[in-house]
């Protein structure tokens, strides 16, 4: 089996995007060795300063040891196309260290665990919520995955959407 695909996010799924982020993780389970740490969400009424404290913490205590970690955060770098996303995955699936992707909460990720990542990467530009953004991020990796070995993905060959 592959190298661990790993999401630590703060929060759960909710209708209705538990039934698509349900979905694309279990077809990406079905393809790798996935896994996907929820930590509590921090109610926002508590401070910025607390909420990113507490999640961060949260969070920094899920992350897989010596995983390559991702922060997702809207200053990083965004991927040029499905393809090269598909292709900077392969890459990280033939290191020996498991890929962790961090997803902040509603207010976005602790600065502090963005600061420590190898790596920060974005969804495009537009403002996205955090459980939209781990739909958009499940079916990302899906679709890469999809494309390594060559399996057709279902909506491959459609244009883009």
């Amino acid at each position: 089996m592959s190298r661990l695909i790993q999401f630590v996010v703060a929060g759960r799924l909710r209708a209705p995007l538990d039934a698509a982020g349900a979905e694309f993780e279990s077809r990406i389970a079905r393809m790798s060795n996935f896994r996907v740490d929820e930590v509590a969400a921090e109610p926002v009424q508590r401070g910025v300063d607390q909420v990113f404290r507490k999640e961060g913490d949260r969070m920094r205590a899920r992350i897989t040891d010596g995983a390559h970690v991702v922060a997702m955060d809207v200053t990083g770098r965004v991927p040029a196309s499905s393809e090269a996303l598909a292709a900077w995955l392969g890459r990280r699936l033939e290191d020996s260290r498991p890929t962790t992707f961090l997803i902040g909460g509603a207010i976005g990720l602790d600065p502090a665990l963005v600061a420590v990542a190898q790596e920060r990467m974005s969804l495009g530009p537009l403002t996205l919520p955090h459980q939209l953004a781990r739909v958009v991020l499940a079916e990302q990796v899906y679709r890469a995955l999809a494309e390594l070995p060559r399996h057709p993905y279902p909506w491959a060959g459609r244009g883009r959407q």
